[in-house]
């Protein structure tokens, strides 16, 4: 992993996802430039740095070592391994990297569905996250009974 730290500000070459120091952030000055109501310390703003870098790799989603690796960095947000997936689909979102697909809704009346990024604007090998979202995607469906 790659990220690159100042005293102010983490970057990453893999990923335009960035972590900046607040001025009066106190014990926790630390936010993520996609969860940035969230205060975090040095070591956790690092975790989710290294986390968007693994999400952003396409030839790591069916590892499982690299899945374990997402889940580990999550925990160390605070947080489990599907909202921060979420989050950073979000923030791809709003900068456009990705649409929501049509007919889907954005803010999500089917338990739990929040308008979740389906498809990039240009076709190619960078459908990690989608696929990865599509895996952590709550169930939506009744569970089937047998009788």
């Amino acid at each position: 992993m790659a990220v690159h730290s100042t005293g102010s500000r983490m970057t990453s070459e893999v990923t335009p996802e960035y972590a900046y120091r607040v001025p009066a952030g106190g014990g926790k000055p630390w936010r993520l430039s996609w969860w940035p109501g969230r205060p975090l310390s040095e070591e956790q703003a690092l975790a989710g740095m290294e986390l968007d870098e693994l999400v952003s790799d396409p030839a790591l989603v069916t590892d499982p070592l690299a899945a374990a690796l997402m889940q580990e960095r999550a925990h160390r947000l605070g947080t489990v391994f599907a909202q921060a997936l979420l989050l950073l689909a979000k923030a791809m979102a709003a900068r456009g990297a990705v649409e929501i697909a049509p007919g889907e809704p954005a803010d999500g009346p089917r338990g739990g569905d929040i308008g979740i990024p389906r498809r990039p604007r240009e076709p190619g090998p960078g459908r990690g996250l989608e696929y990865l979202i599509d895996r952590c995607r709550p169930h939506t469906e009744p569970p089937v009974v047998f009788p």
